[in-house]
């Protein structure tokens, strides 16, 4: 079976870490669909439905990195631009249930796995030491 969420995928952010859940679960879904006997109607229907949750997601991680004033928003969100580009390629070009399903299971861990470890987790990271750094300047007050 596909990915798992756990612990390390934690943004300690309760809406993203949720989203994040459901985003593995929807990949999961469509890893765990048999391509001999699933239809393109099914599986279009999880990958549109995975596509639209995975839009919702990146404008509320958008919103969060703004707000938390992110030094590398811009960046973040050409990645989040590069991933719906794939997917949109991928429904658009993919003509076979089997090319179809191979090619988000391969999109879907590069994103959900890489993505969140990578780049995600590097929101946090930096999250955290600037709470460090303002702790310690509010200490020296």
């Amino acid at each position: 079976m596909g990915q798992e969420w756990s612990r390390r995928f934690s943004l300690n952010h309760p809406v993203l870490d949720e989203q994040h859940k459901e985003l593995f679960r929807l990949a999961n879904c469509v890893e765990a669909m048999d391509a001999r006997s699933v239809n393109k109607e099914s599986l279009s229907l999880v990958i549109k439905k995975m596509f639209h949750y995975m839009r919702e997601h990146f404008k509320e991680e958008e919103e969060y990195m703004h707000n938390i004033d992110y030094p590398l928003i811009q960046k973040h969100k050409k990645l989040h631009q590069d991933i719906i580009e794939a997917m949109t390629r991928i429904l658009q070009e993919t003509k076979g249930v089997e090319e179809l399903q191979a090619k988000i299971k391969m999109l879907s861990h590069k994103w959900l796995v890489e993505h969140i470890l990578e780049s995600d987790l590097q929101i946090e990271r930096w999250r955290l030491s600037n709470t460090v750094i303002a702790n310690e300047e509010y200490l020296r007050l």
